[in-house]
């Protein structure tokens, strides 16, 4: 399995790492709101907006049917066919909510879309501070020519790096390529000094081609055309004149 086969990878989690740039933030800019109806308790310090709902803060735009905020928790809820769209990324769900300025939750069905790749699950949370995401309940990440799901997904932004967990299954039919594991880590290359990398671990197998290697631990190398299988391992090659008369 050479480099084109397995740097698909990279591009898939290019869609986790864009949230960093959407939840952003906003550097103390204006915000402007509006709404059909906006009504503000100041005893409660809470402000509700109804009706065709719009946040604009620097160039983040939020859209959805109703938002309330609490001044005093500094905790906002936007329900309603949400959608956040910054720069080229977009966030849609029925339901977002931001505390304290710092922690986001999209809830219900979350989709996360940037340029051609596309990241879904039911609930995608964000911390800014820790530049940490977390995806729960089933994530599934759609690039060009490839898919990825997995029980659980997290990324940590500073670190370059994403850890798909559970069930883990990537499927490539353009690149022909079919693998599974328990646990699936992602380092970019600031994280391995310029040698990007996806570790497989726990009943991993990739199949291509009909050659199907199998191991505890399978290491993929993106800069490099290299596999590497730790542990026992087993490696099935199929002749080529063999794959030829099963197509």
């Amino acid at each position: 399995m050479n480099r084109k086969v397995l740097t698909f990878l990279l591009a898939l989690i290019i869609t986790v790492t864009c949230s960093t740039q959407l939840f952003a933030a906003g550097e103390n800019k204006p915000v402007q709101m509006n709404a059909d109806t906006i009504e503000y308790d100041s005893v409660q310090g809470v402000m509700v907006a109804k009706g065709g709902v719009t946040v604009t803060q620097d160039n983040a735009i939020m859209t959805g049917e109703t938002a309330i905020y609490n001044t005093k928790t500094q905790e906002a809820t936007v329900t309603g066919n949400v959608k956040v769209v910054r720069d080229k990324t977009t966030l849609t769900a029925p339901t977002v909510v931001a505390k304290n300025n710092n922690h986001i939750i999209a809830t219900g069905g979350a989709v996360l879309v940037s340029e051609d790749k596309t990241l879904r699950g039911p609930q995608i949370e964000h911390f800014a501070d820790r530049q940490y995401s977390i995806v729960t309940g089933g994530a599934t990440i759609v690039s060009a020519d490839a898919e990825m799901t997995s029980d659980l997904l997290e990324a940590f932004h500073n670190e370059d790096k994403v850890i798909g967990k559970g069930h883990v299954h990537i499927v490539s039919e353009a690149r022909k390529l079919n693998a599974t594991s328990e646990l699936a880590t992602y380092y970019g290359s600031k994280a391995q000094q310029n040698q990007g990398q996806v570790i497989l671990s726990g009943n991993a197998r990739a199949v291509q081609e009909n050659n199907v290697l199998t191991g505890n631990t399978l290491t993929i190398y993106l800069d490099d055309k290299a596999m590497d299988a730790q542990g026992r391992s087993k490696l099935v090659v199929v002749p080529q004149e063999q794959q030829n008369k099963t197509k």
